[in-house]
């Protein structure tokens, strides 16, 4: 309340009377709201800088800091927690950490420490830290939250119980949203991760912890997950202890036919993932010859997150291998990634790596390899996906039978690459029916390969006619070499440069119309008609992204169009991170029917029953020194 005033003549004002209007504008501007478009709350006491309200949020970020330097006390914590609320919307994690450490909490408003409180949390998650995460909730008092508040804290509080793999409390912070949660998709969302938490338990614990007595819903769920624990492997009495749980909870929300299920498929097949994904972890190396290829999988793998707009969380757990010996400490990282809390691993790449998780006992979280092992096995949750140049030559196989072809010609480089990918291609084509009539190796170091394609083609055989010819007559003929007729077809295996040498050379030695069919490896991905003029006519197989008219809309593909390598020889690794993460949420079915196919960014993918991808990629021919779409 303002002080009386008492009537003064004009020339003795009182001091009261001079500093009242003071008096006013100090209230009046302490009343004032703090403007903020970007705000997680109502502010108070703080400008707004000119850099946020047009957008510039880093810029405006830095001015706050700046701010904060100038000021003391309240003022300070609130623009301090303003910059670091800009940079964490800028995807500057570090400065936002930063910004956070400096705030003093005490001086801060109940709406203003929750917001430092969950911010400091999200910051925590993402750098995978689930003890500072609860760490930063700890100072806050769930009765002093709005509903709102509530939910955003415990939901921070389950993630949090993930990382640290505390399976019960993350299962009571789900009991808990649940009766805070309105809309049904949430609620599902809620149930299916409260689920996995209490499958991450033992049969001791979810009775030892079992929260309250029939019919109580809390209850129930630990009940429920009691008896599909304790007795998946005797599906009789798992069958009573259903009916047994579906008396003492008779409205309870759980559908227990769909859990019942869930455990018969994974005993059955060994091959599910969980309904839904919240934690991938991904297993990439980060030395030897795998890292360029790693790093371009990573990023096709962000992309695809991104793009997506899921609420999962990605960790990226670096593998690492010894030189000398090969081995590398990839099974660390799996059981990092399980403690973690991981719905699904994508990786390891290094076949070696793929090979040593493969012979675990068990493989309680499903892997996505990035690689094949060789044997043709089926592991319980482990799904197997590559770009394999063999997936080039099958592709070939398979194609030229159905456009009607018998007999192929077969040109590979020396070395192990060119053995191994012409032995495939020769496998598939005799299973499919085929005949293989000719067949040659030619040095990566040479330039002309006369001496390869003429006996190849078999224009030494019609030399040798004219020859003979020659002789009986006594005199010369006119003569032009013929190829052999009885060929449908080339098939060729080469890289860029030896492609451009090879296609205008077999043009020479009279090819003629034979259709040439070459892997993805004979193109760059680099569209250059000067250079690739010479691979006129010559058809490959090529990944989807390879042609124009199938990316220009996929916003993944849009994202990594400013990357300087994204348009080159790797872009089909990008694609198969890309590709890696879509497939995902894919896998139950596509494994479950071998008949039904996923479009991906590397072609039409569909899983065999050994958990193997396989791709049927779309066919391209270079015209005019570019790779147009061909049938």
């Amino acid at each position: 309340m303002l002080p009386m005033l008492t009537t003064q003549t004009p020339a003795m004002p009182s001091i009261r009377t001079l500093l009242l209007p003071v008096v006013i504008a100090l209230i009046l501007t302490a009343c004032q709201p703090v403007q903020g478009p970007l705000s997680r709350s109502q502010p108070t006491q703080i400008k707004t800088v000119t850099a946020e309200t047009e957008g510039q949020y880093e810029q405006a970020a830095e001015e706050y800091l700046q701010l904060a330097t100038k000021h003391e006390g309240e003022r300070q914590s609130l623009y301090l927690l303003r910059a670091a609320e800009l940079f964490w919307q800028t995807s500057r994690v570090e400065q936002a950490e930063q910004a956070l450490k400096q705030i003093d909490h005490s001086v801060l408003s109940q709406d203003k420490r929750f917001d430092a409180a969950s911010l400091g949390a999200e910051v925590a998650l993402f750098n995978s830290q689930g003890e500072a995460a609860l760490d930063a909730l700890s100072p806050l008092t769930e009765s002093e939250l709005s509903s709102e508040q509530r939910l955003e804290w415990l939901q921070l509080r389950a993630d949090a119980y993930t990382l640290t793999s505390n399976w019960l409390e993350k299962a009571n912070a789900h009991l808990q949203l649940e009766r805070l949660l309105k809309d049904d998709a949430a609620i599902s969302s809620n149930r299916e991760a409260l689920w996995q938490a209490l499958m991450q338990m033992t049969p001791q614990a979810l009775d030892l912890y079992n929260p309250g007595y029939p019919p109580a819903d809390n209850s129930g769920w630990f009940a429920l997950a009691y008896a599909i624990k304790a007795y998946q492997d005797r599906p009789e009495t798992l069958q009573v202890a259903l009916e047994d749980w579906r008396r003492s909870y008779p409205n309870h929300p759980a559908d227990p036919a769909l859990y019942e299920q869930a455990v018969t498929t994974s005993s059955s097949t060994g091959q599910q993932l969980p309904q839904q994904i919240n934690d991938i972890a991904v297993l990439l190396p980060v030395d030897g010859p795998f890292v360029d290829a790693a790093k371009a999988i990573k990023q096709g793998i962000i992309a695809a997150h991104y793009a997506s707009g899921s609420s999962a969380r990605l960790h990226f757990l670096d593998v690492i291998s010894d030189v000398v010996s090969g081995s590398s400490n990839v099974r660390q990282q799996y059981d990092e990634a399980v403690a973690r809390g991981a719905s699904v691993v994508i990786g390891p790449l290094q076949k070696a790596s793929v090979d040593a998780l493969a012979v675990l006992p068990e493989l309680p979280v499903p892997v996505l390899a990035l690689n094949r092992i060789d044997e043709r096995m089926s592991r319980p949750n482990l799904y197997q996906f590559g770009l394999a140049p063999e997936d080039d030559a099958v592709a070939i196989a398979a194609h030229a039978r159905r456009q009607g072809h018998q007999f192929a010609v077969v040109l590979t480089p020396r070395g192990e690459w060119g053995d191994r990918v012409g032995q495939a291609f020769r496998d598939a084509w005799r299973e499919q029916g085929g005949s293989v009539i000719s067949q040659a190796s030619y040095s990566e170091s040479e330039n002309d390969f006369r001496d390869t394609l003429i006996p190849l083609m078999g224009l030494d055989a019609s030399e040798q006619r004219y020859r003979a010819l020659k002789n009986v007559v006594g005199r010369n003929l006119d003569f032009e070499p013929q190829r052999r007729q009885d060929i449908d077809f080339v098939f060729i295996l080469a890289r860029p440069l030896k492609a451009r040498q090879l296609v205008p050379q077999f043009k020479f030695h009279r090819s003629g119309s034979l259709p040439l069919f070459a892997t993805s490896h004979a193109y760059t991905g680099h569209a250059d008609p000067q250079q690739d003029i010479d691979l006129n006519d010559l058809y490959i197989t090529d990944i989807p992204w390879m042609f124009a008219s199938d990316n220009n809309q996929d916003p993944a593909y849009q994202a990594l169009q400013g990357k300087s390598q994204a348009m080159g020889g790797l872009l089909r690794l990008y694609a198969m991170g890309v590709d890696a993460y879509r497939l995902l949420p894919e896998l139950n079915q596509l494994s479950a029917d071998n008949t039904l196919v996923y479009q991906g960014a590397t072609g039409q993918l569909s899983v065999n029953e050994l958990g193997q991808v396989q791709r049927e990629m779309q066919w391209g021919r270079f015209s005019q020194g570019s790779l147009q779409p061909a049938n």
